[in-house]
């Protein structure tokens, strides 16, 4: 192989050795994605704080949308369900006191870049909520939102490398009468280029070409006077 080609493989190398593969981030699925009405999604766990049920703890039920407190829910896709503390759709978490449940998706982002991670998403809770990346509040939902979305997106300076969590904690208001608490999660993008970035190198200034090809030309000049 002439010196030449061997220099111009080595320099094409070298420029494109900054690319990185995305990926996408694994755990950042959306509630009751897939799963049947009433089945378990061990994805989001749960612990009650305050109103009748305080202590209680567990994964999350998809809900069934053939009863209350559907339709005033937004309805369940194939892209999501909202889940329910338990398979009792009629329970009363917060008869005379209002309940605090801690929602919780863990993630672990070893291996990637965290520069480069784009989570972006949306969510509606009952009644309201704030939504915490490792303690950092990231979004928020004020008064009863369980019949819009809220967006949620800008999440990366919370990011740490390893195990990451996302904690969705949603306040039951007190009700003696019609009440009901769920979650909803959906998440648009969730990628992050795989392993440490490379250094791109900076494109040269023209003078920097012309040393270059200079010295390529001695180079060329000195491999013919030996072959010579």
């Amino acid at each position: 192989m002439k010196l030449l080609a061997r220099t111009s493989i080595a320099a094409a190398a070298l420029l494109i050795s900054g690319v990185a593969a995305a990926g996408t981030i694994a755990g950042l699925v959306n509630t009751g994605a897939g799963l049947a009405a009433g089945s378990t999604d061990t994805h989001y766990t749960y612990s009650v704080s305050g109103g009748d049920y305080t202590g209680l703890s567990g994964s999350g039920v998809v809900s069934n949308s053939n009863v209350d407190p559907f339709p005033s829910w937004l309805a369940n896709t194939a892209s999501s369900s909202w889940l329910i503390p338990t398979a009792d759709q009629s329970i009363n978490y917060s008869s005379s006191e209002s309940s605090t449940f801690t929602w919780s998706l863990n993630f672990d982002l070893t291996g990637y870049d965290l520069s480069s991670a784009s989570i972006t998403g949306r969510w509606a809770s009952d009644n309201s909520g704030v939504l915490l990346l490792n303690g950092t509040v990231i979004s928020t939902i004020l008064g009863n939102g369980y019949n819009t979305w809220t967006n949620f997106s800008g999440i990366n300076s919370a990011l740490t490398t390893g195990k990451n969590t996302l904690s969705f904690v949603v306040t039951d208001d007190a009700s003696a009468t019609y009440n009901y608490t769920g979650l909803r999660v959906e998440f648009a993008s969730a990628t992050a280029n795989l392993g440490t970035p490379l250094v791109t190198p900076a494109v040269p200034e023209p003078e920097s070409y012309a040393m270059m090809l200079a010295g390529l030309a001695a180079l060329g000049f000195l491999a013919r006077r030996r072959r010579d």
